[in-house]
């Protein structure tokens, strides 16, 4: 779909929304403990650094998700870079089910904050604040500790999953 016209009477979100699917990003896996010490997740592609000094990140959660007031409650959280094979992964986290990163799949990262194991990367984070936006809570992270990784990352791109290559081929 395309128009010449990029200012419309009536505001058609499915528009907007495949507009926005022309800028392709990252997948990034955002885990959090909850009061029973089970590591949840929510996928996200919302993820920007915001200063190297100090170093701070931002993400944004949808007010209508099941596990807003998770992560608008949580002092802390990782976000985990996810490789070009975690899409069932990203799939998973992206549901309404309420899903539980399991034991053999995290690692305990700075602070002793899960992460995911295998991830392509990951930053460990304190949350600094909050900022409500429209319809999403933006969460700022003040950066504690972070690992990179070698490997091909995935990417959202037009509504899918693509390969991010690590490498020129």
């Amino acid at each position: 779909m395309s128009s010449e016209n990029s200012s419309v009477s009536v505001f058609d979100s499915r528009a907007y929304r495949e507009t926005l699917g022309c800028f392709g990003t990252g997948v990034c896996l955002i885990l959090t403990e909850d009061s029973e010490g089970r590591v949840r997740g929510i996928t996200a592609n919302s993820f920007s650094s915001v200063s190297l000094h100090p170093p701070i990140i931002l993400w944004s959660v949808d007010i209508h998700s099941d596990r807003c007031d998770l992560f608008v409650e949580a002092s802390r959280f990782s976000v985990n870079f996810l490789r070009a094979e975690h899409d069932d992964v990203s799939r998973r986290f992206a549901s309404k089910t309420d899903a539980v990163l399991l034991e053999s799949e995290r690692d305990a990262g700075a602070l002793n904050i899960p992460v995911l194991k295998g991830a392509l990367g990951h930053i460990v984070c304190e949350t600094s604040w909050r900022q409500k936006a429209g319809d999403h809570i933006v969460i700022f992270g003040a950066v504690k500790g972070f690992q990179a990784n070698e490997g091909d990352g995935l990417g959202f791109f037009k509504g899918r999953y693509v390969p991010m290559p690590d490498k020129e081929h």
